[in-house]
């Protein structure tokens, strides 16, 4: 099942579209809500046995619902490290999901055509359940129309823990009240070599927003790539942070925006030597890692859009990524046996080449 979805992301890139000023700057969106179950102790207290008992719990009521014919379910513990890794890297696992694997179950749904567009539902992840839309693009409203009906669909057979004084009741004081998170991937390239990130990050955090690397808490930002999602959730209401974020989100695109102008205007000498360097390894680096490959995108895109650079087919950086991680590679490739690093940073070159250069440097 997960291969397929794999092989489907690559059939995908021929309804690849360019992407709209809005979506070029947020990647993607999520929206999250964490539930617990009534009359069951919290992860961080249960035991073992506990945690498979709400495994079955869960999965027996969910399939009983009517809407839950399009999903697929997959037992943690049961897959390979490698189809793991393949999750962790699509985002659809968080770290928190990979450890301590007893107990812990995925149900998933994509939405065609776009494979970054899912559905799902994490089973004992830090709370009981953590259901989450991601949607490609700026997508708040769509994200958390689908939580809702999952939510609904769930709470016909569950009881979920919530005191009317403080509403859901989580893990984590706060995640208490809705418990509704709602993050964004941030792509923003000329804020960072405009030097003005600095302010526009400290602006953030001071009203409440958490900002991280790719891959969420504990991550570092490379490829001028943020995780940026609100803080908390007690004591507000759905629709405020909603509305908040993405109001947020409108800012944030201005203010990249802007200073892409101003740098296409009047840009730094050290500026276009970064384009024009990661242009040059484009057209004849052997090998790319995957650190690399972000910041060299980052670059290419930044060129693109400050009309630096020509040669460059339209891509979807947020899908390219997906398709040059490690498991990802290692999976369509179907090597026979385990490959070196360097045979996957040859490969994944080989990738990002073909996909955006309109002109090749040399035969593969």
């Amino acid at each position: 099942m997960i291969e397929n979805s794999l092989f489907k992301i690559k059939e995908n890139k021929k309804v690849i579209q360019e992407k709209d000023g809005l979506n070029k700057v947020i990647l993607t969106t999520r929206s999250r809500i964490a539930r617990n179950l009534g009359g069951y102790r919290f992860n961080t207290f249960n035991t073992n046995e506990e945690k498979k008992r709400i495994l079955d719990t869960v999965k027996d009521s969910f399939l009983k619902s009517a809407g839950s014919k399009n999903y697929s379910f997959y037992n943690i513990s049961r897959l390979s490290k490698l189809q793991r890794l393949f999750l962790l890297e699509r985002h659809i696992l968080s770290h928190e999901m990979l450890n301590r694997l007893c107990g812990k179950g995925l149900f998933i749904k994509f939405f065609s055509p776009d494979p970054d567009d899912y559905i799902s539902i994490l089973i004992n992840e830090e709370d009981h359940l953590r259901i989450q839309s991601t949607r490609a693009g700026l997508n708040i409203a769509k994200t958390y129309e689908d939580i809702v009906k999952v939510e609904k669909m769930l709470e016909k057979n569950l009881s979920f823990s919530y005191e009317k004084e403080f509403g859901y009741l989580t893990s984590s004081p706060t995640n208490i009240g809705t418990a509704l998170k709602v993050s964004v991937i941030a792509h923003l390239p000329a804020l960072v070599l405009s030097g003005k990130i600095e302010d526009f990050i400290k602006r953030l955090i001071k009203i409440k927003l958490n900002i991280r690397g790719l891959f969420g808490e504990g991550s570092d930002v490379v490829g001028n790539l943020f995780q940026i999602a609100n803080q908390v959730s007690t004591g507000k209401y759905e629709k405020d942070i909603l509305d908040e974020m993405n109001a947020i989100c409108y800012n944030i695109i201005e203010e990249e925006k802007k200073a892409a102008r101003e740098l296409k205007e009047n840009m730094p000498l050290i500026v276009q030597d970064s384009i024009s360097r990661a242009y040059g390894m484009l057209k004849y680096a052997k090998m790319f890692s995957f650190g690399e490959s972000l910041e060299l995108l980052s670059m290419i895109e930044l060129g693109v859009e400050t009309k630096m650079l020509d040669n460059i087919r339209f891509f979807d950086f947020y899908q390219l990524i997906s398709l040059f991680g490690e498991s990802n590679i290692i999976i369509g490739e179907n090597f026979k046996a385990e490959p070196d690093i360097d045979e996957i940073d040859a490969i994944r070159a080989g990738i990002i080449r073909k996909r955006i250069l309109k002109k090749p440097a040399y035969k593969e």
